[in-house]
């Protein structure tokens, strides 16, 4: 028996971390379930962090306690000053590319030899080695899935569950290209290139597009397509699909599809899909289900790919070489042909073939979870990593094993008997005291942005300081 913890941050996207911890709580381990999300304080997505002061010591007291035998650290968001007082094996799982998504990059480089890497694409252990040089223990890791067929009726034609990846703010705030023409025409000279070939690192974008330009010019334009392109490609895509009974659900920043879409934004479903059950759900009601990979996903493919295969839904996806390398033998030239699209054009016909031919599309879903079976569930990779760690992991003799939800619950209790709330004697006070520091904060910033909108005044607030303005409403809105 081993006790594990699953480290993550996701504000709404856990359902993979939630299929990893089950299958080991199933296999007989016992687990916490460890998002950080909520302890921890940045100021900028993928760099260094701090622990809140005031929930430290609880982290560690909990981990302490559980006394873990092995860690998985998604994007290396385990703190390593837990990590320095701990002698299990701790495994970094790249859940983005290591050079953009990975917390900490700078400790994990100096101390990359305590590590054990774990790689979801073919192409992982050669981003490890350029953002951290040579890594001593490396393991080829792919995703697998826990979803399973509940063939009940179908009521959604085609499904997406993710993000949109597109911020309209980014473009009516940050970039200004009615009066800046040679920004314009900077970022359009790379965007067809970065399509094919997309670079998230920023010193070599720097060096193949804008060696003679500026850092801070470079860095604008790679910011730009960093944050958008994906979410263009992604909204395009979609939008084809519009008018077939197309239902989308993800986070609320598709409501910002009707600045420029309004077929596409009707078939955004706010329902709250969250949790493993929930999208279990989702892709079980559905006739198709599309995956739309993010561009830093080079050879790999998105975990949802496997989820909606081991479903009642027909997947239709792009065609990525990790996915021929775990599934191509397993399916028909027919079904291949039928569920990998070429574009979005060819996405759309594919589309509207399987709505219409019923018998196709229980043919690839048949053959699709069968492909499963052989190899995309979670036990096929965890006996690799048993024989990688030497650490049983699977068919464990343990009757009662625990299962943990360390989680910060800023508004919600959580209600669970097994979970874990950040609790102290002055908790209420505190957090009563927070919201009313907050509250005066929030009405000043909007006496501020009410004098902006007075004529003259509004000059002493340029459009960047205006920027910064909404940011902090948006941070201190209840």
């Amino acid at each position: 028996m081993a006790n594990v913890i699953v480290a993550f941050w996701t504000e709404n996207g856990q359902v993979m971390y939630d299929a990893i911890s089950k299958n080991l709580h199933k296999n007989g381990n016992n687990v916490m379930f460890l998002n950080m999300h909520g302890f921890i304080s940045f100021d900028k997505w993928g760099e260094s962090y701090e622990i809140k002061s005031e929930t430290k010591q609880y982290l560690w007291d909990k981990i302490s306690k559980f006394e873990p035998d092995l860690i998985f650290s998604f994007n290396n968001i385990f703190p390593h000053e837990f990590v320095e007082k701990l002698n299990c094996p701790v495994c970094v799982v790249d859940a983005d590319t290591p050079n953009v998504g990975f917390w900490s990059k700078d400790i994990l480089k100096k101390h990359k030899d305590r590590y054990v890497f774990l790689g979801f694409q073919r192409i992982s252990e050669k981003l490890y080695k350029e953002c951290f040089g040579n890594i001593k223990k490396y393991l080829f890791w792919p995703a697998a899935t826990e979803f399973y067929n509940t063939h009940q009726k179908q009521d959604i034609n085609i499904s997406f569950i993710g993000s949109n990846f597109l911020y309209v703010q980014n473009f009516v705030y940050k970039y200004d290209f009615r009066d800046n023409k040679k920004l314009f025409k900077d970022i359009l000279s790379v965007v067809d290139d970065m399509n094919k070939n997309f670079c998230n690192d920023f010193n070599v974008f720097k060096k193949k597009y804008f060696k003679n330009k500026s850092e801070s010019y470079a860095r604008e334009i790679f910011d730009w397509v960093n944050i958008n392109l994906s979410g263009m490609e992604r909204s395009a895509y979609l939008s084809v699909l519009s008018d077939l009974g197309l239902k989308i659900y993800g986070i609320d920043t598709w409501r910002d599809t009707l600045y420029y879409d309004v077929d596409l934004a009707k078939c955004f479903d706010d329902t709250k899909v969250y949790t493993f059950k929930d999208n279990l759900d989702v892709y079980n009601r559905s006739k198709i289900a599309i995956n739309i990979s993010h561009k830093q996903a080079l050879t790999a493919f998105s975990w949802r790919v496997m989820d909606i295969m081991a479903s009642n839904a027909c997947l239709l996806m792009e065609d990525k070489p990790d996915w021929r390398d775990l599934f191509e033998k397993y399916l028909s030239p027919e079904v291949l042909d039928t569920v990998i699209y070429k574009d979005r054009f060819d996405m759309r016909q594919k589309a509207i073939k399987l709505l219409n031919d019923e018998n196709l599309r229980k043919k690839c879903v048949a053959e699709l979870n069968n492909a499963i079976e052989q190899n995309g569930r979670w036990e096929v990779r965890f006996k690799s990593l048993e024989k990688f760690l030497g650490i049983k992991l699977l068919n464990i003799k343990n009757k009662m094993p625990k299962y943990l939800i360390v989680s910060r619950q800023e508004n919600k209790p959580v209600k669970k008997k097994d979970d874990i709330k950040v609790v102290c004697k002055t908790r209420k006070t505190f957090l009563h005291g927070l919201r009313l520091k907050n509250r005066y904060k929030l009405i000043r910033y909007l006496l501020i942005a009410l004098v902006t909108q007075v004529p003259v005044l509004d000059l002493l607030y340029r459009s960047k300081k205006r920027v910064k303005l909404l940011d902090k409403i948006k941070e201190w809105w209840r």
